[in-house]
């Protein structure tokens, strides 16, 4: 399929009939598509959500159930018989500082968890390792928990070091398991849905989010009530029995994740993601914020070269919008240690009031057992009645208003403990029965539904792929700075000061839930991004191509004979398309990390010379050509800096690009618009003083261009795209029939790059294409070192040298709308000699020699070039990017960057490594 020739051509608004312009087409952006008053709603959670949820509860059950008798395992002695059971006897206030450090270390490692995991092993083996660590620990605690072991002096040590490990490996577990159980769901984008009865609704993947760390706490929480088994076991039977029922259910959840391995959606390690998160944010302190610290922004101020990082292929705008809203959710956590240490005092100290009331039988630290169970209640409401009910009636019950409730409800628990605390001091001795606690206990319950769920949506949602561990770990770290503190009020953590503690949470909490609001409560509602305004049925189709492989029609290299299993590599996206246009657009979303998702189809593959594959042929250069409207002067301005960016920084890309002197003449004026952009990014330009100019010539310029060799080039960047540091980019030799015929199993998006197919492909049958036929003279002329261009009302001549091309140059040309003549003509030959050698008089000089004559149809669009995404009828999602004409290799990476731009949404959602 033929692409962009790159040789000059005149402005489409200059050579087309009168009449027939349009003003180019904006971009269609994310959201445009929007139904407003659409009632918004949920995703199906995928299946393997549910396994994955069934591990974190095996886990949990082990940290709860282990933790549930540390309090009294700690502050009583070890006397068999007594009504409350012990083994160290070191008093309230040592076992609550030792209960706040457990808790400490255990959530500030999931520091060092996410560390590991988004720089060197991936999640999944993360949780692999850190599973390992913590059976350790577990074994350890088990084995200096018996009676033995108490009585011989080694429980207290035992308990330090398996707190340490465990600490370690749940940390471990923590700071990955819930950003590994949200990349299973991959919609990135909501689209709109018909439901069974008719209604319309947008299914809004941060719904489904949402619902997935709802269910997935609500798993915690069945996890966590562990302790009713253990605490009875360390009341009825010993602490080391009480431990090793944790220790096996670690080991079967281990066991069961382990041997679920190839079910899950897997990412690779991202190599130094905090480095250079790090990194980011110096540029934007440096360049006092954000926006100014995007490559772009520093590219258009001259301070690209300022910054080491700037050079790096992982450094784009994206990158820099990432790690911006990171920075924001981290932000938003700085207020959660204030509700954390109320949080903290259902484990501890609240354990302690209940040994001072009535029990009647009832272990002192079973009520602790009530925050879960009113979650288990409390998250399914919340899911099916209350948060249905806020939708259906359009209340936006935002994750900040959630937050704020919690921090009150937390505070409320507070103020309910310190009123009992009070009653208990001034009653007779163990009067008032200890379920009088309940209302405390469950108060912290709802307020975990709001602060806990909300916080780790935010931790994944706000966080850029690759820090997503990091930026969670930073959520449960909130946590170990709660029991921090906490372990600084130990000393007023006993009598008779625990009236006045607990009354000064009270106050802390709900003072911090009025920060939160003020700082963040009251943030704009944003619209719901919305690609398909027309019902998908993106379950149906991919059950339809199942169907198809598994009759035995194979998608060339990517599926295996006789079985229904496709390799999901490289079919996540497809470039329709390899001239200049599709090759560009690769380049920039394996500079962007998806290479390894990327196959290019095309019916012409760089080394072909079909006169349907106009690139090679072009002279390729840049040159003020292109037309004066806002995206052609963006698109060059984003081109020629981009290209001169890699000559200096001598990449790979740049083997066959050289800076040319240049010298352009036009015979008319360009607009002032066209000027004044020139002038403001093109290196050493100097206008030409009108007593300078050539016979007919009314404006002239001299600068330093880029030449490029285009058939060198167009290969070496196929050879360079398909290296692995480029992410292996498959090429696949195909002629479709269809733009339907572009989308493979599994394939998310399609980059639609066809240069001249799109007059008549089916499925974009674009009527606003045409070809402008030109004819170019290859020759070689070792003296030519200059690129010299004249720009006529209905011709243009250029003399375009070729980089590494043993002395070869383009003499052009012709410019000839809706010619489609395959055929080279003697008279527009002779014509290009003779005006070319009047261009540049060394010409003539006997040395020149003809080598080839050549016909290309540079594929132009009326009103100019089309980059726009579209969802098709069938629900797929495309980005054009075509219509060139003959300025594709200087303004192809301005527009493939705009067109990676506008499929963000659903890149972002891309695996490094796509599986079965």
């Amino acid at each position: 399929m033929p692409e962009s020739t790159g040789t000059p051509n005149a402005p489409d608004h200059q050579i087309l009939p009168t009449g027939t312009h349009s003003d180019t087409p904006k971009p269609l952006q994310v959201g445009q598509a929007y139904e407003p008053g659409l009632r918004r709603v949920p995703d199906r959670i995928p299946w393997v959500v549910a396994l994955i949820i069934v591990v974190e509860l095996g886990e949990r059950f082990t940290y709860f159930g282990l933790s549930g008798p540390l309090q009294n395992y700690i502050k009583n002695p070890y006397v068999p018989g007594a009504d409350l059971p012990g083994a160290l006897g070191k008093g309230q206030a040592v076992a609550s500082a030792l209960g706040n450090f457990f808790k400490f270390w255990a959530y500030a490692s999931t520091i060092l968890g996410a560390v590991v995991a988004d720089q060197y092993v991936g999640k999944f083996k993360a949780i692999v390792i850190a599973s390992g660590i913590y059976i350790v620990g577990l074994t350890i605690l088990v084995a200096t928990a018996t009676p033995a072991a108490i009585n011989g002096g080694s429980a207290f040590g035992g308990l330090v070091a398996s707190m340490v490990i465990i600490g370690l490996g749940t940390g471990g577990i923590k700071a990955n398991v819930t950003p590994f159980c949200a990349e299973q769901y991959n919609k990135g984008s909501a689209f709109v849905k018909t439901l069974k009865s008719g209604e319309r609704v947008v299914v809004d993947p941060e719904l489904t989010v949402e619902r997935m760390f709802m269910w997935f706490y609500w798993a915690v929480n069945i996890g966590a009530l562990s302790p009713l088994i253990t605490v009875n076991v360390e009341a009825k039977v010993s602490f080391w029995l009480a431990f090793l029922i944790p220790l096996i259910v670690i080991v079967l959840a281990a066991i069961v994740f382990i041997c679920s391995s190839k079910l899950y959606v897997k990412t690779r390690p991202q190599g130094s993601p905090i480095v250079e998160t790090a990194r980011t944010v110096y540029v934007a302190i440096s360049e006092r914020g954000f926006e100014n610290a995007k490559p772009s922004s520093l590219s258009e101020r001259g301070r690209l070269a300022k910054y080491s990082i700037a050079s790096s292929a992982n450094y784009t705008d994206q990158s820099v919008d990432g790690v911006k809203k990171g920075i924001r959710a981290c932000k938003l956590f700085l207020l959660f240690p204030f509700y954390f240490i109320c949080w903290v005092q259902i484990w501890n100290n609240l354990i302690s009031q209940a040994g001072q009331m009535a029990l009647h039988g009832t272990p002192n630290d079973l009520l602790q057992n009530l925050d879960p169970i009113a979650l288990i209640i409390f998250i399914p409401f919340l899911d099916l009645v209350v948060y249905p009910a806020l939708r259906h009636f359009k209340i936006d019950f935002r994750p900040e208003l959630k937050i704020t409730v919690g921090f009150f409800m937390a505070s409320m628990s507070m103020v309910y403990a310190s009123v009992l605390q009070h009653y208990i001091y001034i009653s007779p001795a163990q009067t008032i029965h200890v379920w009088v606690q309940t209302p405390a206990y469950v108060l912290v319950a709802f307020s975990e539904a709001f602060v806990v769920v909300t916080g780790l949506e935010i931790a994944y949602t706000s966080a850029p792929e690759s820090l997503r561990s990091l930026v969670s770990s930073l959520f449960w770290l909130t946590i170990g700075v709660a029991a921090a503190i906490c372990i600084g009020l130990a000393p007023v953590s006993q009598d008779p000061y625990l009236v006045w503690m607990y009354g000064s949470l009270a106050i802390v909490g709900f003072v911090a839930g009025i920060l939160f609001y003020v700082l963040f409560g009251r943030a704009s509602d944003q619209p719901v991004p919305v690609l398909d305004s027309v019902e998908t049925t993106i379950v149906g189709q991919r059950e339809d191509e199942e169907a198809q492989v598994g009759s035995g029609k194979c998608y060339d290299e990517y599926c295996f004979p006789g079985s229904s299993l496709v390799l999901m590599a490289h079919n996540d996206i497809v470039v329709l398309g390899a001239g200049i246009i599709g090759l560009n657009v690769a380049l920039e979303l394996s500079k962007r990390g998806y290479g390894q998702h990327i196959t290019i189809m095309a019916e012409h593959l760089p080394g072909d010379e079909s006169i349907d594959y106009t690139s090679p042929w072009a002279g390729a250069n840049f040159s003020g050509i292109s037309g004066s409207d806002a995206n052609a002067l963006r698109w060059d301005r984003s081109g020629y800096l981009a290209m001169m960016r890699l000559i200096d920084t001598g990449a790979e890309e740049a083997k066959y690009l050289s800076k040319t002197e240049s010298t352009e003449y036009w015979d008319q004026a360009p607009s002032q618009d066209k000027i004044i952009s020139m002038t403001e990014y093109l290196h050493d330009l100097v206008i030409i003083p009108p007593s300078d100019l050539p016979k007919g010539v009314a404006f002239g310029i001299r600068f330093t261009t880029v030449t490029l060799n285009a058939p060198a080039h167009c290969e070496y960047l196929k050879y360079l795209l398909s290296q692995p540091q480029y992410g292996g980019i498959k090429f696949v030799r195909r002629k479709v029939s269809s733009l339907q015929d572009a989308f493979l199993y599994g394939t998310q998006i399609v980059f639609n790059c066809i240069g001249n197919a799109a007059s008549s492909l089916a499925g974009v049958a674009d009527l606003k294409c045409y070809p402008t036929r030109g004819q170019i003279i290859l020759v070689k002329a070792p003296s030519v070192r200059v690129n010299v261009m004249r720009h006529g009302k209905d011709y243009e001549t250029y003399i375009i040298p070729r980089p590494r091309s043993d002395g070869t140059v383009i003499l052009g040309g012709y410019l000839q709308p809706g010619d489609q003549t395959r055929q080279t003509r003697p008279v527009e030959t002779e014509s290009i000699l003779s005006r070319t050698e009047g261009l540049l008089p060394i010409l003539k000089n006997g040395e020149t020699e003809i080598l080839h004559v050549a016909v290309g149809l540079r594929p132009s669009r009326q009103g100019g070039a089309r980059v726009e995404l579209e969802t098709t009828p069938e629900g797929h999602t495309v980005v054009h990017n075509y219509g060139a004409g003959g300025t594709g290799f200087q303004a192809g990476m301005g527009m493939a960057k705009d067109a990676v731009d506008l499929a963000s949404d659903i890149l972002s959602q891309l695996r490094p490594q796509s599986r079965l």
